[in-house]
């Protein structure tokens, strides 16, 4: 699997680009698509997904909700995609 986590940014519209170089200067393998409602980042470590959302939560306050989706068998095992959705708070 190449890329085993998802880091979904919604509500993060004027502060979008801070954010995208926090994720940039802390993750090696990534990829941004854009979404209707915000952007997905698929990074291809989910521990490297943990660190960045920690060094996000820094800079900004939002609500984290964390989930998984089945992503196929590799060699007989179950594999996952883990799915972080960060929502800026409207303070």
């Amino acid at each position: 699997m190449r890329h085993p986590a998802i880091i979904q940014l919604r509500g993060f519209d004027d502060k979008l680009s801070l954010a995208l170089k926090i994720v940039e200067r802390n993750c090696d393998e990534f990829e941004i698509e854009m979404a209707k409602n915000g952007v997905d980042i698929y990074i291809s470590d989910v521990n490297r997904a943990r660190n960045v959302i920690s060094k996000l939560k820094r800079a900004f306050n939002f609500e984290t909700k964390f989930s998984t989706k089945y992503a196929g068998l590799r060699k007989g095992r179950v594999r996952v995609l883990f799915v972080f959705s960060l929502r800026l708070s409207k303070v």
